[in-house]
């Protein structure tokens, strides 16, 4: 459409960049739209709001495009009309002045297909004033082949001046038209007032509702941080009853904040938090104390002593990587390395790594240990072993190769636990199957791999009830 008046395109460009900004009283002057804005208003293209306003942020509907399209098409029809009718009253009509007419009416009855395609859907129809166009522009091609004839020519005015005149009146009714397009526009604009004032009625009301489940919200939390508070500040416990291969046990677990003590025939255990460890154990006949304290947390530097029965005094350094904290998230590591003192001599030195990374749903570790022992019973070994956690079961295995000669070039162990919390109950269930191995680690001298002569299944369940205080 680069055949458009400039006005015309200012009103196509006024509605893409939202409509300038007001009417002239407020459009700030040297504004890059103040040309434009005046424009259009004195071609009567826009009107603006009947209380004064253009309100140039507020989107513009369909409707209202319509009637602005629909205006400067119409404002352009009549300058148009106006020229052809001054160049039919010149005293000497020349053809070069005819030709000027023909083209300002060929390029309007190209656009006026354009602007009928877009006012079709508001019932708007140019077909009557387009034929009377068609029949102006002619007559004017008529005229200006006989313009060398003088007579012809006078012939030719009086047709033209009948066109132009069937033109006006179609022009009359197309104002006519755009009389009652702008009237179904003031009945949209009132229902779109109405449905904005409806709108922020009901925005309004939303916003104190919202505020007011927001102070509920609030409250609900503030309540539920006191209450969790209060049950972390009293005591927690559980009674528990068990057994295993080393026959019945039970005991009593109290948790106080961060700490938590277990009496229990099984083994003394105190801890507060993560730092502090004390414990007494008795497994398989072998008897331990062991004193834990750790620093920093995400890589956590601990150390242990213990001593257990027969005068063995013991130490062990670790070094962890935690999965949450540290410089890779969801990865765990340890480096352990320990020794002893056996009836005052130094003795029973290891070594320990293992690593762990979760595979999807699934945390799998893997480790490395080997232990120089003492002889005899206490068989010095090299051990893999593997845990892999899907909660709330886990599988360990272990895989252990003597270094002297007991009868056998290795042996195993495969032990599953699982852990069942039905509050108040908690149940735990621990089966497995040896060859010849049993212990769980190096670090620790009750834990400790070492080889035996059982073979075969076997199996350990711990049942425990929550006590309220």
């Amino acid at each position: 459409m680069a055949h458009l008046p400039k006005y015309l395109l200012a009103a196509g460009f006024g509605f893409l960049v939202a409509q300038a900004q007001a009417q002239m009283a407020d459009v700030p002057q040297g504004h890059w739209a103040e040309r434009a804005v005046r424009d259009l208003l004195e071609k009567g293209i826009v009107t603006g709001y009947p209380d004064g306003t253009f309100r140039g942020t507020q989107g513009v509907n369909r409707y209202q495009a319509a009637v602005m399209l629909y205006r400067a098409y119409l404002t352009w029809t009549e300058e148009v009309l106006a020229r052809v009718r001054r160049t039919l009253e010149e005293a000497n009509l020349t053809p070069e002045r005819i030709a000027e007419a023909l083209s300002e009416l060929a390029s309007l009855r190209e656009t006026t297909a354009e602007v009928q395609q877009a006012l079709e859907e508001y019932g708007v129809r140019l077909s009557t004033l387009e034929e009377d166009l068609e029949e102006l522009r002619a007559a004017l091609a008529a005229a200006l082949d006989a313009a060398g004839q003088v007579a012809t020519l006078g012939d030719g005015q009086k047709a033209l001046q009948e066109a132009l005149a069937r033109a006006d009146a179609a022009y009359r009714e197309q104002l006519a038209r755009l009389s009652a397009l702008e009237g179904r526009l003031q009945v949209v604009e009132k229902a779109v007032d109405e449905l904005v004032s409806q709108l922020k009625g009901a925005e309004d009301a939303r916003l104190k509702d919202a505020q007011a489940v927001g102070r509920r919200l609030y409250a609900v939390e503030e309540r539920t941080a006191q209450l969790e508070k209060a049950l972390e500040a009293r005591p927690q416990g559980e009674v528990y009853v068990g057994t295993g291969e080393g026959g019945p046990f039970g005991g009593l677990e109290l948790g106080y904040g961060n700490a938590q003590v277990r009496l229990g025939t099984d083994q003394v255990k105190a801890s507060f938090g993560e730092d502090v460890t004390l414990a007494y154990r008795d497994l398989g006949g072998r008897r331990e104390i062991v004193v834990r304290y750790g620093l920093f947390q995400g890589i956590r530097f601990l150390g242990e002593l213990g001593a257990a029965e027969g005068g063995y005094y013991f130490t062990t350094a670790y070094v962890e990587h935690q999965r949450q904290g540290g410089l890779l998230p969801g990865v765990y590591a340890r480096l352990a390395a320990g020794a002893g003192l056996v009836g005052g001599e130094l003795g029973r030195p290891f070594v320990e790594v293992q690593a762990g990374l979760p595979l999807g749903p699934v945390d799998l570790t893997l480790g490395y240990a080997r232990y120089w022992g003492l002889g005899g019973q206490d068989t010095p070994l090299s051990a893999l072993f593997a845990v892999v956690a899907y909660a709330p079961v886990e599988a360990h295995l272990a895989y252990a190769v003597p270094h002297e000669d007991i009868g056998r070039d290795a042996a195993f162990q495969l032990e599953g636990r699982a852990r069942i919390v039905l509050s108040p109950y908690r149940i735990s269930v621990a089966a497995g199957y040896r060859d010849g191995l049993l212990g769980y680690g190096v670090a620790s001298h009750v834990d400790r791999f070492r080889f035996t002569a059982a073979t075969g299944f076997y199996g350990r369940v711990e049942v425990a009830y929550e006590v309220r205080f």
